[in-house]
């Protein structure tokens, strides 16, 4: 690319929050030159995360970050189990165990992940971000430093910041991307309006430190407790760091109101039960919403993370999503910045992205519903046998409606980027030859598309029975997702779906293949010279994996399979000639009937901040 000395970068990032960090370090990673500009000083008052989805894991064990995350500080040991209850010197209603934050040990080796979902709050987690994004070249992070205004034209957008050194600056670069969160000054300043449900509650946040806790309960420990009682699910507390300081969240109702601290201790007395010390730390009230962006883009101008998408905490989906949306950028970016795609590139971000964000947040906001369902129950505390038959009756059938949360691998890796104009539809219905696929330990037997009946299959539907028979229904205003489209996820190479995961040889995963540029996976005895010519023509960078693997081509099914950057099957097919290859390559990558678009890649040293 050219070097260009009127542009500070190729691209400016609005927001320091985990969603910025991940869209720096990534650009970053790929030799994008970017800078991030955050207001604060990236200090954390209160974690508003407390989750990495499996998805986000893959994504760090991408940019070689994931040990980072294991290793954060949080206690691995501790358990993460959901637990329902009346206090912690009360009643214990139920409980869904978690030997692990994966679900437990039969989704470990046979899964389908190499990673799993791990407890790493944001206090620790964006310290992590922050180191990976600040250990790439080609990105430059500036804190205390606030855009207070931009403008685009056709050939660059025009930042205005306001520096730590209260000095104003103006910076020009090829694309901004606003990760600034839900009050957004970037979607506001591109007048982009928000549909959805709107405001759900008003909660507060209460971070208490209470040492005692842990040797004063008769509960076993928990990660996420959720407290009933006789008017129903009022609060929840989760074990912030694993020792002694507790997140209590107070779900309020429609109606703003402001809680004072003496509400405030009388709600921490009421979960412990009991009297022990303990400390306020922050109290932060806060609005749960659920709101879409209309549109993702705005001429050279993107958003993404809370910016775009504003959604209850329920299912845990907010932060993650966001970060899925970095990724979906970031290398769409590259393509347009390195010339190797065509503009109409950029418009599939918000074509893939925003459909998965509406079908997120109006799961997150069914899931607050089923954290209501229990109702009122003004018996519920009784110390009666009445009682006792009542709470048991409330802890089974709530269980069994929170199991939709806690499994939802169908929301966290089962999106399908089917109608995207970067995907290339199968031509004709798939009918994959599972002739002389390999079995493997019992219980042996395959899905119709050849899948692998495993132990965490069979237990996925376990719980999607027990859900079925047991759980609340509970009353919406919209149609909700089927459960088994939210509760199961199997591997897929469809044109549109993440790409599966198969451990190989030498203890790594098909998920390492991707990353950079795309990939075609093609059986050993493929014919892949077509598609490798093609894209040196093209420009478009490609490597080709080859696998004699009998567990790779079981999962993979089609002797060719190609994969795009963000680890998202783009096209799959049994041959390809030339003409086939330059109509799919050209296709995923916008090109038809435009050329290369050059731009800089170059070092920040020239850029002051």
């Amino acid at each position: 690319m050219q070097h260009d000395n009127e542009f500070s970068a190729d691209v400016i990032v609005v927001g320091g929050g985990p969603v910025g960090l991940a869209l720096a370090g990534d650009l970053g990673w790929r030799g994008i030159s970017c800078i991030l500009l955050e207001q604060g000083d990236g200090s954390i008052v209160q974690p508003k995360m407390d989750g990495v989805n499996v998805r986000t894991m893959e994504f760090c064990r991408r940019w070689g970050i994931v040990d980072q995350v294991y290793n954060c500080g949080y206690p691995r040991e501790y358990p993460q189990d959901m637990v329902y209850l009346t206090s912690f010197s009360g009643y214990e209603l139920g409980r869904e165990e978690f030997a692990t934050p994966s679900g437990g040990s039969e989704e470990s080796r046979p899964g389908i992940s190499p990673e799993s979902r791990f407890r790493c709050p944001q206090n620790l987690f964006d310290p992590i971000l922050r180191k990976f994004a600040q250990a790439q070249s080609q990105a430059s992070l500036h804190y205390l430093s606030r855009l207070t205004a931009f403008e685009q034209s056709d050939a660059a957008v025009v930042a205005t910041v306001q520096t730590a050194d209260d000095r104003t600056q103006t910076l020009r670069a090829r694309y901004l991307v606003g990760c600034d969160g839900a009050a957004s000054r970037v979607r506001k300043g591109l007048d982009i309006a928000m549909s959805g449900l709107g405001t759900l509650t008003y909660t507060t946040n209460v971070l208490f430190r209470c040492p005692a806790l842990r040797d004063h309960t008769h509960i076993r420990l928990g990660y996420r407790y959720l407290f009933v009682g006789p008017e129903g699910t009022w609060a929840t507390v989760v074990a912030i760091d694993g020792r002694d300081t507790w997140r209590l969240s107070l779900i309020g109702g429609k109606e703003r109101k402001e809680l004072g601290e003496p509400e405030v201790r009388a709600a921490i007395e009421r979960v412990l039960g009991q009297p022990m010390p303990y400390t306020i730390l922050s109290i932060v009230p806060w609005v749960r919403r659920e709101l879409v962006a209309d549109t993702y883009r705005s001429g050279r101008v993107f958003i993404a993370g809370d910016a775009a998408h504003m959604t209850s905490p329920t299912g845990g989906f907010g932060m993650n999503m966001g970060i899925a949306d970095a990724v979906d950028l970031s290398w769409k970016l590259e393509a347009m910045l390195r010339g190797w795609a065509g503009e109409a590139l950029l418009d599939t971000y918000e074509t893939e992205r925003r459909p998965v964000a509406l079908r997120a947040v109006r799961e997150a906001s069914g899931n607050l519903l089923r954290t209501l369902s229990p109702g009122a129950n003004a018996r519920l505390l009784d110390a009666s046998f009445e009682g006792a038959l009542l709470r048991y009756e409330v802890g089974k059938h709530f269980s069994a409606t929170m199991l939709r949360e806690w499994y939802k691998l169908g929301i966290d890796l089962g999106y399908v980027y089917a109608d995207s104009p970067a995907v290339v539809p199968d031509e004709a219905p798939w009918v994959p030859d599972t002739a002389g696929l390999p079995q493997g330990v019992p219980p042996d037997g395959r899905l119709g598309d050849g899948t692998r009946v495993t132990p965490a299959l069979l237990r996925e539907w376990q719980r999607l029975s027990m859900h079925l028979s047991l759980g609340t229904p509970i009353e919406t205003s919209w149609q909700e997702l089927p459960a088994r489209e939210v509760m199961l996820y199997c591997q897929t190479t469809a044109p549109g779906a993440r790409a599966p995961h198969v451990w190989l040889a030498d203890d790594t995963s098909t998920l390492d293949w991707f990353g950079k540029g795309f990939v075609l996976v093609a059986d050993a005895g493929a014919d892949t010279g077509a598609f490798e010519s093609v894209a040196a023509a093209l420009r478009t960078p490609l490597a080709v994996q080859r696998s004699d693997n009998a567990a790779v081509r079981a999962a993979y099914v089609a002797p060719l399979v190609l994969v795009r950057p963000d680890g998202h099957v783009a096209w799959r097919g049994r041959c390809a000639t030339a003409r086939t290859a330059r109509r799919v390559l050209e296709q995923i990558t916008a090109q038809s009937g435009s050329g290369p678009i050059c731009a800089n890649t170059h070092s920040l040293e020239e850029t002051s901040l």
